[in-house]
């Protein structure tokens, strides 16, 4: 069961997430709007909700979540077990699906390589070697050890965009203001441009340009935490606001 039941958070890039899904869903649909025109709104998100265990979702799951099935390359072709596990995930009314992952601080872009089983690792090394191609990055940059998050969920966008033809988006959230999770090892931007300047530097090193094969579905949204703070003043009772 790839179905992971979550605490309400207290902090971070989980907390305003679970804030926004469940309490500010208007102020998530305007960040998504205003970066892309192409994604219709209002979009009705089905993880991470409050009755649900605020749960996330990975593998067959959230596909399953998402109403979602794949006909042409199958998610078992295409990546192993234990693949994202998806901060939220989205539908609208028109069948465009929404994968959202959510970040708070600049180190929180910076992941691990894939700790999977050789087998597993040269299924990933494959599939990430055709989205390298698709999106001509002509980066040496290995992409199961430089950035192995952004690179594994713009790989389950090209699963589902490219090889399945689902109208299938990925929102890269961006939280400004995140000031509890500050520290002297952690940068948090104050501002949309220091966000851009840090995601500059990520796809200049992964050899990903401005405008590439998937760049029109692939968005980064922003938000800042001061204004869900403002929207949370008659908050739910499970806030903490």
């Amino acid at each position: 069961m790839a179905r992971y039941q979550q605490a309400r958070a207290t902090r971070g890039s989980q907390r305003w997430l679970q804030d926004l899904v469940n309490d500010c869903p208007k102020l998530l649909d305007a960040a998504i709007r205003g970066e892309s025109q192409e994604i219709s709104t209002p979009i009705r998100w089905v993880s991470p909700l409050a009755d649900d265990d605020f749960a996330e979702y990975r593998d067959a799951e959230f596909l399953e979540r998402l109403g979602v099935s794949l006909n042409d390359v199958s998610l078992d072709e295409f990546w192993p077990p234990r693949g994202p596990q998806w901060d939220a995930l989205g539908k609208t009314d028109g069948g465009q699906v929404v994968l959202l992952e959510a970040k708070a601080h600049v180190e929180e872009m910076v992941s691990a390589r894939t700790g999977a089983s050789e087998e597993s690792r040269a299924l990933i090394r494959e599939s990430l070697k055709s989205v390298k191609r698709h999106v001509k990055s002509r980066s040496p940059a290995r992409w199961t050890t430089a950035f192995y998050q952004y690179n594994n969920r713009l790989a389950h966008l090209y699963l589902l965009r490219t090889l399945n033809w689902i109208p299938a988006f990925l929102v890269n959230l961006h939280f400004l203001n995140a000031d509890e999770m500050a520290s002297d090892r952690t940068v948090v931007p104050k501002t949309v441009d220091e966000w851009k300047s840090a995601i500059t530097l990520q796809e200049r090193f992964l050899g990903i340009r401005p405008k590439h094969a998937l760049s029109r579905y692939s968005i980064h949204a922003f938000v800042d935490t001061r204004e869900i703070s403002r929207a949370l003043k008659s908050a739910p009772e499970w806030s903490l606001e």
